[in-house]
Protein backbone atom coordinates (compact mmCIF):
# COMPACT_ATOMS: atom_id res chain seq x y z
CA UNK A 1 0.00 0.00 0.00
CA UNK A 2 0.77 3.20 -0.08
CA UNK A 3 2.76 4.44 3.39
CA UNK A 4 1.75 8.14 4.72
CA UNK A 5 4.93 9.80 3.57
CA UNK A 6 4.81 13.23 1.71
CA UNK A 7 8.33 13.99 -0.71
CA UNK A 8 9.19 17.75 -1.35
CA UNK A 9 12.34 19.18 -3.31
CA UNK A 10 13.86 22.66 -3.56
CA UNK A 11 17.00 23.32 -3.89
CA UNK A 12 18.04 24.33 -0.46
CA UNK A 13 17.10 23.70 2.88
CA UNK A 14 14.79 27.35 2.85
CA UNK A 15 11.66 27.56 0.94
CA UNK A 16 10.82 30.61 -0.83
CA UNK A 17 8.37 32.65 0.88
CA UNK A 18 6.16 32.82 -2.12
CA UNK A 19 5.56 29.00 -1.41
CA UNK A 20 5.26 29.02 1.79
CA UNK A 21 1.85 28.78 2.39
CA UNK A 22 1.67 25.63 0.12
CA UNK A 23 4.12 23.63 2.10
CA UNK A 24 2.18 24.73 4.68
CA UNK A 25 -0.73 23.49 3.52
CA UNK A 26 0.34 19.59 3.25
CA UNK A 27 1.37 19.50 6.72
CA UNK A 28 -2.45 20.80 7.53
CA UNK A 29 -3.73 18.38 5.93
CA UNK A 30 -1.87 15.53 7.12
CA UNK A 31 -0.39 16.48 10.85
CA UNK A 32 0.52 12.32 11.16
CA UNK A 33 2.41 11.89 7.97
CA UNK A 34 5.98 11.87 8.01
CA UNK A 35 7.27 14.48 5.71
CA UNK A 36 10.73 14.46 4.24
CA UNK A 37 12.12 17.70 2.43
CA UNK A 38 14.95 17.09 -0.01
CA UNK A 39 17.38 19.77 -0.72
CA UNK A 40 19.48 19.16 -3.98
CA UNK A 41 22.54 18.84 -1.43
CA UNK A 42 20.36 15.96 0.50
CA UNK A 43 18.91 14.53 -3.30
CA UNK A 44 22.32 13.81 -4.04
CA UNK A 45 23.32 11.45 -1.26
CA UNK A 46 20.68 9.93 -1.56
CA UNK A 47 20.95 9.27 -5.56
CA UNK A 48 24.72 8.36 -3.85
CA UNK A 49 23.74 5.74 -1.58
CA UNK A 50 20.94 4.19 -3.09
CA UNK A 51 21.49 3.97 -6.88
CA UNK A 52 25.13 4.90 -7.28
CA UNK A 53 24.97 2.83 -10.82
CA UNK A 54 22.26 5.91 -11.63
CA UNK A 55 24.93 8.76 -10.42
CA UNK A 56 26.92 9.59 -13.50
CA UNK A 57 23.66 10.30 -15.16
CA UNK A 58 21.98 12.20 -12.24
CA UNK A 59 24.86 14.43 -11.75
CA UNK A 60 24.56 14.96 -15.91
CA UNK A 61 21.41 16.61 -15.63
CA UNK A 62 20.43 20.35 -15.28
CA UNK A 63 18.36 21.30 -11.82
CA UNK A 64 15.02 20.68 -13.28
CA UNK A 65 16.10 17.20 -14.52
CA UNK A 66 17.21 16.06 -11.30
CA UNK A 67 14.79 16.65 -9.59
CA UNK A 68 12.26 15.16 -11.79
CA UNK A 69 14.66 12.32 -11.68
CA UNK A 70 14.60 12.19 -7.88
CA UNK A 71 11.00 11.89 -7.25
CA UNK A 72 10.81 8.99 -9.25
CA UNK A 73 13.28 7.55 -7.11
CA UNK A 74 11.90 8.50 -3.90
CA UNK A 75 9.01 6.78 -4.83
CA UNK A 76 10.55 3.98 -5.74
CA UNK A 77 12.79 3.69 -2.78
CA UNK A 78 10.78 5.12 -0.18
CA UNK A 79 6.78 5.42 -1.61
CA UNK A 80 4.39 7.59 -0.61
CA UNK A 81 2.91 10.61 -1.84
CA UNK A 82 5.64 13.05 -3.79
CA UNK A 83 4.38 16.76 -4.28
CA UNK A 84 5.96 20.13 -6.19
CA UNK A 85 6.72 22.88 -3.61
CA UNK A 86 4.01 25.11 -6.19
CA UNK A 87 1.42 22.38 -5.18
CA UNK A 88 -1.40 23.29 -2.66
CA UNK A 89 -3.32 20.52 -1.06
CA UNK A 90 -6.98 21.26 -0.81
CA UNK A 91 -7.87 17.60 0.98
CA UNK A 92 -6.18 14.76 2.95
CA UNK A 93 -4.35 12.14 0.66
CA UNK A 94 -5.54 9.49 3.48
CA UNK A 95 -8.16 8.00 0.91
CA UNK A 96 -5.26 6.77 -1.36
CA UNK A 97 -3.07 5.54 1.27
CA UNK A 98 -5.28 1.98 0.25
CA UNK A 99 -4.13 1.69 -3.21
CA UNK A 100 -1.70 -0.57 -4.08
CA UNK A 101 -1.51 0.59 -7.88
CA UNK A 102 0.67 4.05 -8.63
CA UNK A 103 -2.00 6.96 -8.56
CA UNK A 104 -1.24 9.43 -11.46
CA UNK A 105 -3.86 12.00 -12.98
CA UNK A 106 -3.24 13.63 -16.63
CA UNK A 107 -2.34 16.88 -17.32
CA UNK A 108 -5.23 19.50 -18.92
CA UNK A 109 -5.75 18.56 -22.00
CA UNK A 110 -4.70 22.16 -23.25
CA UNK A 111 -1.25 20.75 -22.58
CA UNK A 112 -1.97 17.75 -24.25
CA UNK A 113 -2.66 19.25 -27.72
CA UNK A 114 1.00 21.07 -26.78
CA UNK A 115 2.92 18.36 -26.29
CA UNK A 116 1.31 14.94 -26.44
CA UNK A 117 -0.65 14.97 -29.99
CA UNK A 118 2.79 15.46 -32.19
CA UNK A 119 4.45 12.75 -30.06
CA UNK A 120 1.77 10.09 -30.50
CA UNK A 121 1.08 9.89 -27.07
CA UNK A 122 -2.77 9.36 -26.13
CA UNK A 123 -2.21 12.28 -22.80
CA UNK A 124 -0.10 13.98 -21.22
CA UNK A 125 0.46 12.68 -17.51
CA UNK A 126 1.21 15.01 -14.61
CA UNK A 127 4.57 14.60 -12.70
CA UNK A 128 3.80 17.14 -10.53
CA UNK A 129 1.76 15.00 -7.56
CA UNK A 130 2.25 11.50 -7.84
CA UNK A 131 1.74 8.50 -5.02
CA UNK A 132 3.02 5.22 -5.19
CA UNK A 133 3.76 1.74 -3.32
CA UNK A 134 7.57 1.65 -2.38
CA UNK A 135 9.64 -0.65 -4.52
CA UNK A 136 6.91 -0.64 -7.44
CA UNK A 137 8.49 -2.22 -10.38
CA UNK A 138 7.45 0.44 -12.96
CA UNK A 139 9.76 2.75 -11.97
CA UNK A 140 13.07 1.20 -12.69
CA UNK A 141 11.03 0.44 -16.19
CA UNK A 142 10.57 4.48 -16.43
CA UNK A 143 14.91 4.68 -14.87
CA UNK A 144 16.50 2.43 -17.97
CA UNK A 145 14.76 4.90 -20.71
CA UNK A 146 16.46 7.83 -19.29
CA UNK A 147 19.93 7.24 -20.17
CA UNK A 148 19.25 7.54 -23.54
CA UNK A 149 17.53 10.53 -23.42
CA UNK A 150 20.23 12.33 -21.05
CA UNK A 151 21.06 14.51 -24.30
CA UNK A 152 17.18 15.32 -25.07
CA UNK A 153 16.77 19.35 -25.91
CA UNK A 154 13.72 19.44 -24.13
CA UNK A 155 13.47 18.34 -20.63
CA UNK A 156 9.25 16.99 -21.01
CA UNK A 157 11.33 14.19 -22.73
CA UNK A 158 14.62 13.68 -20.93
CA UNK A 159 12.87 13.29 -17.68
CA UNK A 160 9.50 14.61 -17.36
CA UNK A 161 6.02 14.33 -17.93
CA UNK A 162 6.33 12.22 -21.77
CA UNK A 163 9.19 9.94 -20.84
CA UNK A 164 6.45 9.53 -17.74
CA UNK A 165 3.55 8.93 -20.25
CA UNK A 166 5.91 6.50 -23.09
CA UNK A 167 6.67 4.31 -19.88
CA UNK A 168 3.32 4.22 -18.47
CA UNK A 169 2.06 3.28 -21.86
CA UNK A 170 4.87 0.96 -22.69
CA UNK A 171 4.62 -1.07 -19.45
CA UNK A 172 3.37 -4.30 -19.50
CA UNK A 173 0.91 -4.13 -16.75
CA UNK A 174 -1.79 -1.46 -17.01
CA UNK A 175 -3.75 -3.03 -14.08
CA UNK A 176 -0.57 -1.36 -11.76
CA UNK A 177 -1.88 2.21 -12.52
CA UNK A 178 -4.39 4.00 -11.26
CA UNK A 179 -4.90 7.20 -13.91
CA UNK A 180 -7.48 9.93 -12.71
CA UNK A 181 -8.62 12.97 -14.79
CA UNK A 182 -6.54 16.34 -13.97
CA UNK A 183 -9.43 17.73 -11.48
CA UNK A 184 -7.01 15.42 -9.56
CA UNK A 185 -3.94 16.67 -8.69
CA UNK A 186 -3.94 19.44 -11.50
CA UNK A 187 -7.52 20.85 -12.31
CA UNK A 188 -6.01 24.10 -13.71
CA UNK A 189 -3.68 24.93 -16.97
CA UNK A 190 -0.53 27.04 -16.78
CA UNK A 191 -2.41 29.71 -18.58
CA UNK A 192 -5.01 29.70 -15.42
CA UNK A 193 -7.97 28.16 -17.18
CA UNK A 194 -10.44 25.71 -15.57
CA UNK A 195 -11.46 23.29 -17.75
CA UNK A 196 -15.39 22.29 -17.49
CA UNK A 197 -16.65 19.46 -15.66
CA UNK A 198 -16.87 16.20 -16.65
CA UNK A 199 -18.96 13.17 -15.83
CA UNK A 200 -16.67 10.76 -13.99
CA UNK A 201 -14.44 13.44 -12.88
CA UNK A 202 -12.18 12.76 -9.74
CA UNK A 203 -12.35 15.27 -6.65
CA UNK A 204 -9.90 17.56 -6.48
CA UNK A 205 -6.82 16.70 -3.64
CA UNK A 206 -4.18 19.31 -4.73
CA UNK A 207 -4.12 22.12 -6.86
CA UNK A 208 -0.68 22.47 -8.85
CA UNK A 209 0.09 26.71 -9.49
CA UNK A 210 2.47 26.51 -12.59
CA UNK A 211 5.15 28.79 -10.82
CA UNK A 212 7.22 27.31 -13.61
CA UNK A 213 10.88 27.56 -11.26
CA UNK A 214 12.52 25.52 -13.62
CA UNK A 215 11.99 28.13 -16.64
CA UNK A 216 13.81 31.31 -17.69
CA UNK A 217 12.59 34.35 -16.35
CA UNK A 218 13.36 36.60 -18.80
CA UNK A 219 10.86 39.10 -19.39
CA UNK A 220 9.50 38.81 -22.94
CA UNK A 221 9.99 42.59 -24.60
CA UNK A 222 7.36 42.09 -27.24
CA UNK A 223 7.85 45.75 -29.16
CA UNK A 224 11.60 44.95 -29.18
CA UNK A 225 10.64 41.26 -30.58
CA UNK A 226 8.09 42.91 -33.27
CA UNK A 227 10.88 45.18 -34.49
CA UNK A 228 13.01 42.21 -34.39
CA UNK A 229 10.88 40.25 -36.67
CA UNK A 230 10.11 42.50 -39.13
CA UNK A 231 14.21 43.65 -39.72
CA UNK A 232 15.33 39.97 -40.34
CA UNK A 233 12.03 39.47 -42.10
CA UNK A 234 12.70 42.28 -44.33
CA UNK A 235 16.67 40.98 -44.52
CA UNK A 236 14.34 37.45 -45.39
CA UNK A 237 12.50 38.96 -48.59
CA UNK A 238 15.44 40.63 -50.57
CA UNK A 239 18.24 37.58 -49.72
CA UNK A 240 15.86 34.61 -50.27
CA UNK A 241 16.00 34.26 -54.07
CA UNK A 242 14.39 31.92 -56.34
CA UNK A 243 11.50 28.98 -55.27
CA UNK A 244 9.39 27.37 -56.06
CA UNK A 245 5.37 28.37 -56.21
CA UNK A 246 4.01 26.33 -53.18
CA UNK A 247 0.74 26.16 -54.89
CA UNK A 248 1.64 24.30 -58.60
CA UNK A 249 4.20 22.67 -56.63
CA UNK A 250 1.43 21.04 -54.17
CA UNK A 251 -0.98 20.53 -57.94
CA UNK A 252 2.28 18.74 -59.36
CA UNK A 253 1.78 15.60 -57.17
CA UNK A 254 -0.86 13.13 -58.61
CA UNK A 255 -3.71 13.07 -56.00
CA UNK A 256 -4.24 8.87 -57.12
CA UNK A 257 -0.72 8.15 -55.89
CA UNK A 258 -1.77 10.36 -52.53
CA UNK A 259 -4.72 8.14 -51.82
CA UNK A 260 -3.52 4.93 -52.60
CA UNK A 261 -2.52 2.67 -49.75
CA UNK A 262 1.05 1.71 -49.22
CA UNK A 263 2.33 -1.27 -51.49
CA UNK A 264 1.57 -4.71 -50.75
CA UNK A 265 4.24 -6.50 -52.87
CA UNK A 266 7.84 -6.15 -51.97
CA UNK A 267 10.00 -5.27 -54.58
CA UNK A 268 12.70 -2.58 -53.71
CA UNK A 269 14.52 -0.50 -55.36
CA UNK A 270 17.77 0.42 -53.80
CA UNK A 271 18.30 3.92 -54.38
CA UNK A 272 22.34 5.23 -53.67
CA UNK A 273 23.91 8.31 -55.08
CA UNK A 274 27.68 8.54 -54.86
CA UNK A 275 30.38 10.61 -54.99
CA UNK A 276 34.32 10.36 -54.35
CA UNK A 277 33.34 7.33 -52.31
CA UNK A 278 35.31 4.59 -53.66
CA UNK A 279 36.56 3.35 -50.12
CA UNK A 280 32.87 2.97 -49.66
CA UNK A 281 31.70 0.28 -52.36
CA UNK A 282 32.66 -2.72 -51.04
CA UNK A 283 31.59 -2.26 -47.25
CA UNK A 284 28.35 -1.10 -48.91
CA UNK A 285 27.73 -3.69 -50.94
CA UNK A 286 28.80 -6.48 -48.11
CA UNK A 287 26.34 -4.48 -45.60
CA UNK A 288 23.62 -4.62 -48.25
CA UNK A 289 24.05 -8.21 -49.00
CA UNK A 290 23.78 -9.07 -45.02
CA UNK A 291 20.33 -8.08 -45.31
CA UNK A 292 17.91 -10.66 -44.23
CA UNK A 293 15.21 -9.52 -47.33
CA UNK A 294 15.19 -12.28 -50.14
CA UNK A 295 17.76 -10.77 -53.33
CA UNK A 296 15.42 -11.67 -55.98
CA UNK A 297 13.11 -8.31 -54.80
CA UNK A 298 16.07 -6.01 -54.47
CA UNK A 299 17.12 -4.01 -57.66
CA UNK A 300 21.00 -1.87 -56.55
CA UNK A 301 20.35 1.41 -58.18
CA UNK A 302 23.58 3.93 -58.69
CA UNK A 303 24.06 7.01 -59.49
CA UNK A 304 27.36 8.30 -59.57
CA UNK A 305 28.60 11.96 -60.43
CA UNK A 306 31.64 14.44 -60.54
CA UNK A 307 33.61 12.23 -58.44
CA UNK A 308 37.92 12.52 -58.94
CA UNK A 309 38.37 9.09 -57.64
CA UNK A 310 37.98 6.29 -59.63
CA UNK A 311 34.32 5.42 -57.52
CA UNK A 312 32.43 5.20 -61.28
CA UNK A 313 35.49 2.46 -62.29
CA UNK A 314 35.30 0.48 -58.63
CA UNK A 315 31.47 0.48 -59.01
CA UNK A 316 31.40 -1.33 -62.02
CA UNK A 317 33.83 -3.89 -61.12
CA UNK A 318 31.76 -4.45 -57.92
CA UNK A 319 28.81 -5.10 -58.98
CA UNK A 320 29.72 -6.74 -61.97
CA UNK A 321 29.52 -9.83 -60.17
CA UNK A 322 26.22 -9.29 -58.31
CA UNK A 323 23.78 -9.53 -61.51
CA UNK A 324 22.60 -13.13 -60.80
CA UNK A 325 22.05 -11.98 -57.08
CA UNK A 326 19.62 -9.69 -57.09
CA UNK A 327 16.28 -8.79 -59.27
CA UNK A 328 18.55 -5.99 -61.07
CA UNK A 329 21.62 -3.85 -60.84
CA UNK A 330 21.29 -0.50 -62.78
CA UNK A 331 24.23 2.06 -62.97
CA UNK A 332 24.20 5.88 -63.54
CA UNK A 333 25.37 9.09 -63.90
CA UNK A 334 24.89 12.63 -63.15
CA UNK A 335 27.67 15.15 -63.73
CA UNK A 336 26.25 18.78 -62.52
CA UNK A 337 29.59 20.39 -62.61
CA UNK A 338 29.14 21.56 -58.49
CA UNK A 339 32.42 21.74 -56.75
CA UNK A 340 32.72 20.03 -53.40
CA UNK A 341 35.61 20.61 -50.54
CA UNK A 342 34.28 17.85 -48.15
CA UNK A 343 36.29 19.89 -45.39
CA UNK A 344 33.66 23.06 -45.80
CA UNK A 345 30.79 20.98 -46.75
CA UNK A 346 28.84 21.74 -43.57
CA UNK A 347 28.71 25.60 -44.08
CA UNK A 348 25.18 27.14 -43.97
CA UNK A 349 26.21 29.70 -46.92
CA UNK A 350 26.69 26.66 -49.09
CA UNK A 351 23.81 24.49 -48.37
CA UNK A 352 21.56 26.01 -50.96
CA UNK A 353 24.02 24.93 -53.99
CA UNK A 354 25.03 21.50 -52.58
CA UNK A 355 21.60 20.61 -51.11
CA UNK A 356 20.07 21.55 -54.33
CA UNK A 357 22.30 19.49 -56.68
CA UNK A 358 21.96 16.41 -54.43
CA UNK A 359 18.41 16.73 -55.34
CA UNK A 360 19.00 17.10 -58.67
CA UNK A 361 20.81 13.58 -58.47
CA UNK A 362 17.80 12.31 -56.13
CA UNK A 363 15.50 13.25 -59.24
CA UNK A 364 17.88 11.47 -61.69
CA UNK A 365 17.60 8.29 -59.63
CA UNK A 366 14.08 8.71 -59.47
CA UNK A 367 13.32 8.77 -63.57
CA UNK A 368 15.60 6.72 -64.77
CA UNK A 369 16.20 3.92 -61.94
CA UNK A 370 12.49 3.18 -61.04
CA UNK A 371 9.73 1.83 -63.21
CA UNK A 372 6.58 -0.39 -62.41
CA UNK A 373 8.01 -3.12 -60.79
CA UNK A 374 9.53 -1.48 -57.99
CA UNK A 375 6.86 -1.07 -54.66
CA UNK A 376 9.52 0.54 -52.28
CA UNK A 377 11.99 3.05 -52.96
CA UNK A 378 14.99 2.61 -50.39
CA UNK A 379 17.42 5.25 -50.05
CA UNK A 380 20.42 4.82 -48.82
CA UNK A 381 23.86 6.76 -48.41
CA UNK A 382 26.75 5.06 -49.22
CA UNK A 383 28.79 5.99 -45.89
CA UNK A 384 26.49 4.58 -43.78
CA UNK A 385 28.37 1.69 -42.28
CA UNK A 386 26.39 -0.05 -40.02
CA UNK A 387 22.47 -1.39 -39.90
CA UNK A 388 20.42 -4.50 -38.85
CA UNK A 389 19.95 -7.13 -41.18
CA UNK A 390 16.14 -6.78 -40.34
CA UNK A 391 16.53 -2.59 -40.93
CA UNK A 392 14.57 -3.07 -44.34
CA UNK A 393 12.01 -5.60 -42.63
CA UNK A 394 10.89 -3.19 -39.84
CA UNK A 395 10.99 -0.21 -41.79
CA UNK A 396 8.04 -1.68 -44.18
CA UNK A 397 6.32 -3.23 -41.25
CA UNK A 398 5.60 0.46 -39.64
CA UNK A 399 2.54 0.57 -42.36
CA UNK A 400 3.97 4.07 -43.36
CA UNK A 401 4.71 5.38 -46.67
CA UNK A 402 7.55 7.65 -45.84
CA UNK A 403 9.95 6.21 -42.79
CA UNK A 404 12.95 6.74 -41.63
CA UNK A 405 15.07 5.12 -38.91
CA UNK A 406 17.52 7.04 -36.31
CA UNK A 407 20.37 7.38 -38.16
CA UNK A 408 23.59 8.56 -35.00
CA UNK A 409 27.65 8.22 -35.36
CA UNK A 410 27.55 5.95 -32.15
CA UNK A 411 24.96 3.68 -30.53
CA UNK A 412 23.16 5.84 -28.11
CA UNK A 413 24.55 9.07 -28.95
CA UNK A 414 22.63 12.36 -30.95
CA UNK A 415 21.21 11.85 -34.56
CA UNK A 416 23.68 12.40 -36.90
CA UNK A 417 20.74 13.18 -39.60
CA UNK A 418 19.71 16.40 -38.45
CA UNK A 419 17.40 16.60 -41.66
CA UNK A 420 14.64 14.26 -39.73
CA UNK A 421 13.05 16.39 -37.67
CA UNK A 422 9.48 17.98 -35.78
CA UNK A 423 9.12 21.56 -36.03
CA UNK A 424 8.17 22.62 -32.06
CA UNK A 425 7.96 26.59 -33.26
CA UNK A 426 6.40 27.01 -36.31
CA UNK A 427 6.01 30.47 -35.62
CA UNK A 428 8.08 32.84 -37.95
CA UNK A 429 9.05 35.01 -35.59
CA UNK A 430 12.93 36.94 -35.69
CA UNK A 431 14.37 33.47 -34.51
CA UNK A 432 13.21 32.10 -37.78
CA UNK A 433 14.03 34.86 -40.04
CA UNK A 434 17.38 35.03 -38.36
CA UNK A 435 18.07 31.25 -39.44
CA UNK A 436 17.60 31.74 -43.19
CA UNK A 437 20.65 31.86 -45.23
CA UNK A 438 21.02 31.82 -48.87
CA UNK A 439 16.87 31.06 -48.76
CA UNK A 440 17.26 27.97 -46.94
CA UNK A 441 15.72 27.94 -43.09
CA UNK A 442 18.86 26.22 -41.25
CA UNK A 443 18.56 26.86 -37.25
CA UNK A 444 21.55 25.44 -35.54
CA UNK A 445 21.87 22.15 -34.55
CA UNK A 446 20.65 22.27 -30.83
CA UNK A 447 18.28 25.13 -31.81
CA UNK A 448 15.14 24.30 -29.68
CA UNK A 449 12.69 25.02 -32.87
CA UNK A 450 13.12 21.41 -33.73
CA UNK A 451 13.45 18.16 -32.07
CA UNK A 452 15.59 15.28 -33.87
CA UNK A 453 14.68 11.41 -32.97
CA UNK A 454 17.44 10.79 -30.23
CA UNK A 455 15.49 13.61 -28.64
CA UNK A 456 12.15 11.21 -28.49
CA UNK A 457 14.33 8.05 -28.00
CA UNK A 458 11.43 7.18 -25.48
CA UNK A 459 8.65 7.02 -28.63
CA UNK A 460 8.87 4.19 -31.22
CA UNK A 461 7.26 6.12 -33.92
CA UNK A 462 6.59 9.76 -34.39
CA UNK A 463 5.66 12.16 -36.99
CA UNK A 464 7.78 14.15 -38.67
CA UNK A 465 7.80 17.28 -40.69
CA UNK A 466 11.50 16.83 -42.54
CA UNK A 467 13.40 14.12 -43.21
CA UNK A 468 16.72 12.75 -43.96
CA UNK A 469 18.11 11.32 -46.33
CA UNK A 470 21.04 8.39 -45.46
CA UNK A 471 18.13 6.09 -45.13
CA UNK A 472 14.69 6.69 -46.05
CA UNK A 473 12.05 4.75 -47.52
CA UNK A 474 9.34 5.73 -49.85
CA UNK A 475 6.45 4.32 -51.19
CA UNK A 476 7.34 4.13 -55.32
CA UNK A 477 4.25 5.22 -56.07
CA UNK A 478 4.88 8.65 -54.14
CA UNK A 479 8.05 9.06 -56.36
CA UNK A 480 6.24 8.37 -59.80
CA UNK A 481 3.38 10.18 -58.81
CA UNK A 482 5.45 13.37 -58.84
CA UNK A 483 6.57 13.63 -55.47
CA UNK A 484 10.20 14.59 -56.07
CA UNK A 485 12.95 16.27 -54.20
CA UNK A 486 12.46 19.94 -54.07
CA UNK A 487 16.11 21.52 -56.06
CA UNK A 488 14.91 24.76 -55.41
CA UNK A 489 13.57 26.23 -51.94
CA UNK A 490 9.77 25.01 -51.04
CA UNK A 491 8.34 26.42 -47.98
CA UNK A 492 12.51 27.66 -46.94
CA UNK A 493 13.39 24.10 -47.68
CA UNK A 494 15.45 21.76 -50.22
CA UNK A 495 15.85 18.00 -50.92
CA UNK A 496 15.11 15.98 -48.29
CA UNK A 497 13.71 18.28 -45.57
CA UNK A 498 11.93 19.70 -48.95
CA UNK A 499 10.58 16.64 -49.56
CA UNK A 500 8.92 15.66 -46.09
CA UNK A 501 7.24 18.51 -45.81
CA UNK A 502 5.84 19.00 -49.56
CA UNK A 503 4.73 15.15 -48.64
CA UNK A 504 3.37 16.20 -45.39
CA UNK A 505 1.20 19.13 -47.26
CA UNK A 506 -0.14 17.13 -49.43
CA UNK A 507 -1.49 14.32 -46.86
CA UNK A 508 1.07 11.79 -46.77
CA UNK A 509 2.71 11.74 -43.19
CA UNK A 510 6.43 10.56 -43.05
CA UNK A 511 7.34 9.39 -39.80
CA UNK A 512 10.28 8.30 -37.53
CA UNK A 513 11.72 5.57 -36.08
CA UNK A 514 13.18 6.93 -33.09
CA UNK A 515 14.53 3.78 -31.65
CA UNK A 516 15.54 1.75 -34.91
CA UNK A 517 19.27 3.07 -35.53
CA UNK A 518 22.09 3.10 -37.85
CA UNK A 519 25.08 4.25 -38.15
CA UNK A 520 26.48 6.87 -40.68
CA UNK A 521 30.71 7.12 -40.72
CA UNK A 522 31.62 9.15 -38.54
CA UNK A 523 33.04 12.29 -40.18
Amino acid sequence: MIPPILHQTWKTESVPARFQAYVDSWKRHHPHWTIMFWSDRKLLEFVAEHYPDFLPIYCGYIGVERADAGRYLLLHHFGGVYADIDCECVAPFDPLLTEDRIVLCKEPDTHAVQQADFRGLPYLLFNGTMASPPHHPFWPHLMSLLPNLARAKEVLDATGPCVLTSAQVSYGDQNAFAIHSSSLFAPIDSSGRTPAPAQGDSPTLSIHRWAGTWLGTRPANRFRDRLRTQAFRLWYLATRGQRLDEAQTRAGVDRAAIEAAPPTGGNVALLVPLRDAADHILPFLELVRALDYPKDKIKLVFCEGDSVDGSFERLKAAVAPLAADYRGVVLLQKHVGTPLDRLKRAKRRLQRVRRGTIAKVRNHLIDHGLDASDDWALWIDIDVWRFQPDVLNRLIGSGHRIVVPNCVKVVGGDSFDLNSFITTQPQKDYRYYRDVRGGLHQPRAYSMCRLHLSDVRHLDIIGLDGVGGTMLLVDAALHRGGLRFPELPYRDLVETEGFGVLAKDVGVQPVGLPKLEILHVPW
